[in-house]
């Protein structure tokens, strides 16, 4: 016997794809524009950029509701000076290995651990309160001031 072409192929179920809506989207992911732009938060180490100045290392202490931060200069504790700066002007530092961190966007935002090995674009962290090793992306990681 000669194997032939089926006769009939049926095709996609009412004939249109069938592409699941939004599952698995975490609300305030990047992809679906929710959470906080640009994922500055307080107690992080930044580099403040300004026109007609050099760059500064400061920690961000407060952000405000109008997106602008309160950053404290230096990072010598609470002694430095305090200024409020746009979100233009502020860079966040990327950890380093063994650096503390805190985690600045998705689902996690606000948690805080130890960055115990980078992988490509992720990093290894053990998280603080659970002490769960949690695999993120740097993307989403500060150094947290100490």
């Amino acid at each position: 016997m000669t194997p032939s072409a089926p006769t009939y192929l049926p095709g996609t179920p009412g004939g249109q794809p069938m592409t699941p809506g939004n599952v698995g989207l975490d609300v305030m992911s990047p992809t679906t524009g929710g959470g906080q732009e640009g994922g500055l938060i307080s107690d992080i180490v930044v580099t403040l950029r300004r026109p007609g100045e050099d760059p500064q290392i400061a920690v961000i202490r407060d952000v405000l509701s109008d997106g602008t931060c309160k950053v404290l200069l230096g990072l010598s504790g609470d002694d430095g000076e305090v200024v409020t700066a746009a979100a233009s002007e502020i860079d966040i530092i990327p950890p380093k290995k063994s650096d503390k961190i805190k985690i600045i966007n998705g689902e996690q935002r606000g948690g805080t651990g130890k960055l115990i090995g980078i992988d490509g674009a992720d990093g290894i962290v053990k998280m603080d309160e659970t002490l769960d090793i949690k695999i993120l992306d740097m993307s989403n990681l500060a150094k947290l001031a100490s």
